[in-house]
């Protein structure tokens, strides 16, 4: 039995979930209150998540999350076993939770007229908070994670042509290959592709992506090898 507890508004409970939904594994799901995180040490000490629970073999960071399951279930790999392809693999996946992370945290929740709609999906994981101050709460809190990452010192018509460069970037790749290491799918398109759906939300991107028609080709082909699952409780 696997079991995925989450925080459904995160980009990397997006990924462990295409990950499960490419496996083709059945999981149920666990939604985490984001005020009772402590309730959970036993299954992320560190408050981390996405986590999960196989046969009672507890793990917790997206990466970690990916490497298990690879080596668990290992009939459809999503980790090249060529070093090189692998090593490529591990600078994007990188790429996309260091770099795109902290884009969609500053686009789409830290600015108030994106984080408006966001508000919709993160209020799933803090219930009880009315939504005036559930607002308040993630654009404080996010701003003060930017600041001091760094992007939060900049103004937003460079963080906004900072975004389009990654795009330029990915869409380049994308325009000489199905998929972003080699000819098949990875963990790198998986890791990308949840980062990206979140910047979605944020209204410059989505008024910029007619540019990058390889992208959207792509978003589509992994949609269909890895879907992302959401709000259901098995896959």
């Amino acid at each position: 039995m696997i079991t995925l507890y989450q925080f459904s508004s995160s980009p990397f409970t997006e990924k462990v979930s295409r990950i499960l939904s490419f496996k083709g594994l059945d999981y149920k799901v666990e939604e985490i209150n984001r005020l009772k995180v402590k309730q959970y040490n036993d299954v992320s000490p560190f408050g981390k998540f996405p986590a999960v629970d196989i046969d009672g073999r507890k793990i917790c960071d997206s990466t970690d999350i990916a490497y298990a399951l690879d080596e668990i279930f290992p009939a459809k790999k999503l980790i090249p076993v060529d070093d090189l392809l692998k090593a490529n693999m591990h600078i994007i996946e990188d790429w996309a939770d260091e770099s795109l992370y902290f884009y969609e945290m500053t686009m789409r929740i830290s600015w108030v007229h994106n984080a408006k709609d966001t508000l919709k999906k993160v209020k799933s994981t803090l219930p009880k908070l009315p939504d005036w101050m559930l607002l308040k709460l993630i654009v404080k809190k996010s701003r003060d994670i930017i600041k001091i990452q760094g992007l939060g010192r900049k103004k937003s018509e460079q963080i906004i042509d900072d975004a389009r460069r990654h795009l330029q970037a990915l869409n380049a790749i994308l325009s000489k290959s199905d998929f972003l290491i080699g000819s098949h799918i990875s963990l790198a398109d998986i890791a990308v592709i949840s980062q990206l759906n979140c910047l979605l939300d944020a209204v410059e991107i989505q008024e910029m992506m007619d540019e990058f028609s390889a992208i959207i080709r792509w978003i589509s082909r992994v949609n269909e090898i890895a879907p992302y699952r959401k709000n259901n409780t098995h896959c």
